[in-house]
This record gives structure tokens, sequence and C-alpha cells, in this order.
């Protein structure tokens, strides 16, 4: 393999108790796991977290479906809206839908379990405000077996937004409608860190990008530790003179002698080309520059003074100084991106400490 991600288990359990810190006990985690994990692999994380956590969260039906299959006994919350022709696989398996829509009613299965979904602002998926009526006649009209009702946030990763309050009170409004009995969740990973004050924890939270160790937002949240480390070995070491160029392009010239390791990642496992020029790795103990273009398969380092060896150790992600936060600044994203996008063909090392 041209490079290994190792996934520290014990660090999603840090984070988890730094969630359930901020939370208290009484307040139910409902651990968000779509698209492997941001990356870091469903099926394992699922499997560490299951004893963990009462719930888990995923983007896609056939993500729910495979968790089922695989022995997860969890309740599990489906995000998008059921694919049609698809209904009966939330009952078989003992999934709970989302009704984001009112079309929905009328599809899913008698004695579906459904969460209401409703867009209090965000404008993605989700029943609008002025719904409300007509899906409290549709829930007395359809007998499904309804376990809960939420809303989500979309300026909850910037402290004091004025976004979460007008969209916290229009939910308030909406909530006061619906049966007492029904579980409460409003908080994703920003609302969690930066509005705890609001009283918007209700009966569950939604923790995702914070699980994996990374802040939903600029503002740093400490006790969070990066999950995921990512390491390669250089393939190929060559002196370099000052003046001479560098990669597709020849955009990067040495301002000094000294020697050029080539490492076997590239775009196509997940270093987004745009980062040319623009992040460092470890290497041998210190940091070391990329330097020219990232191409498809390789990216290569520029080292002073001792000459590296062939298969010397590369760090190329972890925390602080490798994190993918800084990627992301780098790039004007989100470490949810950087992690998402690494490659499934990247050998995973699943560690429990």
């Amino acid at each position: 393999m041209s490079s290994t991600l190792y996934i520290h288990l014990g660090k999603i359990l840090n984070n988890l108790n730094a969630v359930k810190n901020k939370v208290g006990e009484e307040v139910t985690c409902m651990a968000v796991v779509k698209d492997e994990a941001y990356g870091h692999g469903i099926l394992p994380v699922a499997e560490f977290l299951k004893d963990k956590v009462d719930w888990f969260c995923t983007a896609k039906l056939d993500e729910a479906v495979s968790l089922r299959e695989n022995g997860i006994e969890n309740e599990i919350l489906v995000f998008e809206i059921p694919p049609v022709g698809r209904e009966q696989e939330y009952k078989s398996y003992n999934i709970t839908a989302s009704i984001s829509d009112l079309s929905v009613f009328e599809r899913l299965i008698p004695d579906t379990k459904a969460h209401l979904h409703f867009d209090t602002g965000m404008f993605r998926l989700g029943m609008l405000p002025d719904q409300v009526s007509e899906a409290s006649q549709k829930m007395a009209n359809h007998s499904l077996n309804y376990t809960g009702i939420y809303t989500h946030f979309a300026n909850s990763d910037v402290k004091d937004h004025p976004r979460v309050k007008e969209q916290l009170s229009t939910f308030r409004s909406i909530r006061a409608e619906f049966p007492d009995a029904l579980m409460t969740h409003t908080a994703n990973s920003g609302a969690i860190f930066y509005y705890g004050e609001e009283d918007l924890y209700y009966d569950a939270v939604r923790p995702g990008v914070c699980l994996y160790g990374y802040a939903p937002g600029e503002d740093e949240i400490p006790e969070l530790e990066p999950v995921l480390e990512w390491k390669s070995n250089l393939v190929q070491v060559k002196k370099i003179l000052k003046g001479e160029m560098v990669g597709y392009g020849s955009r990067w010239t040495a301002s000094e002698d000294g020697w050029i390791g080539v490492v076997p990642v590239g775009y196509a496992d997940g270093i987004f080309r745009g980062l040319t020029n623009g992040f460092q790795v470890e290497l041998n103990g210190t940091l070391a520059d990329e330097v020219g273009t990232i191409s498809m398969d390789y990216f290569m380092v520029f080292v002073k003074g001792q000459k590296p060896d062939i298969g010397d150790e590369v760090v190329i992600l972890r925390n602080k100084d490798l994190s993918a936060d800084l990627w992301a600044k780098k790039m004007g994203t989100i470490p949810y991106e950087i992690t998402t996008v690494l490659s499934p063909k990247i050998k995973r090392v699943y560690l429990d400490q």
C-alpha cells in the first residue's frame, strides 16, 4: 500500500466524552456516522460506539441497512427523504425515517418509526413552518410510529450568530404543536459546543464532526482530538540544486541545494491539487515542505541538510501542525471535506488506544 490511515478509536471516545460533559449524561447522543463516518469508516466506528451511544444517524438508507446487516442493533435515524419504492425497508430493518416532506406520510408502511423534520431556515430538507397544520392532520390520519421531531441549524458553526436564535424560536413554536412525548433534537456539533446556554439540547444531540476531533467552525474546541493519522513512506530520494524546478508546470524552484523526497500519494488519494506548495509533512521528526504541483499519485517534499532514505516514514495528517484544519483553511473549506474525500483505496487500520 502507498499509504495507511490510522484511526485512533480511543480518541473518538475522548471526543464523545467531551460532548457528554457539555450536554450532561441525561441527554441522548445520536452519533452521526454518515458518509463513512466522515471518511473514517462507518462499520468500524459504529462497532466501536454501539455500546457507548443509543442512536446512530446516517445520510442514506443504504448506510443504515448496511449497519443492520453487520449486526448493529442501535436505533438509527436516516436523514434523507425515503427513496420511492424502498419504504418497506424502514419497517423490515427497524430503521427510523425522516418525514421531511408531506408526501412521505402517505408512502411509509403503517407502524414505521418516524421523526418529523422541520426546516426552520436552512432551506434544505424539512417541512416548512407554514405546513405545521397540514403535518398535524396527516400525522393523525396515518398510523406511523411517531417517535421524534427535529430541525437543523444553518449557522451554529459560528458563535453568537443571530440566525441560530431565530431558528430556535421558530422551532419552539412548531414544537408546541406536537405531542410532548416526541423525542426532540436540534443540536449538531456547533450547537453543542457554541450554544449550550440557549437551552437547545432538548432530549438528544447529534454530534457529527466533533466526534472525529474537529471544531465545526473557526473557534477551536481544545477538548477535541483528531482521530485520524495518515502515513506513507518515501519511495525515491534525489539531489536537487539551487535553481532547479519541481513538478508539473515547474511551479517550485529550489532556493538552495537539498534533497527531493517522493511520496506515493496524490490527488487520487485525497490530497487536493490546490494544496500545491501549501502544506507540510513530518519526516524524521522535523517538518518538511511539500513542493511542486501535487500530481495524481505523488507529491514531493524538500529536505535541507542530511539526505533522507528511501522508506523513511512520512506523516501526512495528524493533529495540530499537521491537522486537516490547516488544509481546510488553505483551501477555503472545512475539515469535513478534507476527511470525506480520502480515497476508499487507502488502507485503514483501527487502533483502540
